[in-house]
């Protein structure tokens, strides 16, 4: 399957819709295709497929992202906390 690039203006408040939409270490651009897709296919009842394969490693990269950042940001918090009590016992000696 074929693909086209394509390129237009969003007014401010979709930018916006977007930007809160976005999944963590997706860009802007992977945003907005997504949505549209997603729209797509909620909104093309005769579609059964329209995801390619380009579409589904770039979604695969994206989930696995997401997943990495939720474990980083766990264990950066769990890293705080014991810096923390590693500091307390510092002070206490």
């Amino acid at each position: 399957m074929a693909s086209k690039a394509f390129s237009f203006r969003l007014p401010d408040e979709i930018v916006q819709f977007v930007e809160s939409s976005q999944l963590e270490g997706e860009t802007l651009n992977q945003a907005a295709q997504r949505l549209f897709i997603d729209f797509v296919k909620r909104n093309n009842p005769l579609s059964t497929d329209l995801t390619t394969a380009v579409d589904v490693q770039e979604l695969v990269k994206q989930e696995v992202a997401a997943s990495l950042g939720e474990v980083r940001s766990q264990l950066e918090t769990q890293l705080e906390a014991r810096l923390e009590e590693l500091r307390g016992k510092l002070k206490a000696r």
